[in-house]
């Protein structure tokens, strides 16, 4: 269990300078199911060829590890602007906590 801190100082790409943020987690919403990459992907489904989609994810890995935690999204959103961005590296974390 890894835990952040719901506030942080650190640099602000939109005030140029280093200031205290406030920690989110990213909310993801489900993507469009009519873009392109969608569309490609039903494609494919439909029409089927070899063994897609793959039903076993060891598959996929092709002889490589296959990592058992995600790559968590934050959102930083700094108090002095109000603007948010995401940092440059996510984390790595089966779970995360903020406090």
């Amino acid at each position: 269990m890894v835990e952040i801190p719901k506030e942080k100082r650190t640099y602000c790409p939109h005030c140029d300078s280093h200031q205290v943020h406030r920690v989110k987690e990213d909310t993801n919403k489900p993507g469009s199911a009519m873009n392109k990459k969608q569309r490609k992907r039903q494609r494919k489904i439909e029409k089927g060829y070899g063994s897609f989609p793959f039903e076993d994810p060891a598959h996929r890995s092709r002889g490589r590890k296959n990592p058992t935690s995600e790559k968590k999204d934050l959102v930083l959103e700094c108090k002095e602007c109000g603007k948010s961005h995401k940092p440059k590296k996510p984390i790595r974390a089966a779970s995360f906590d903020i406090e």
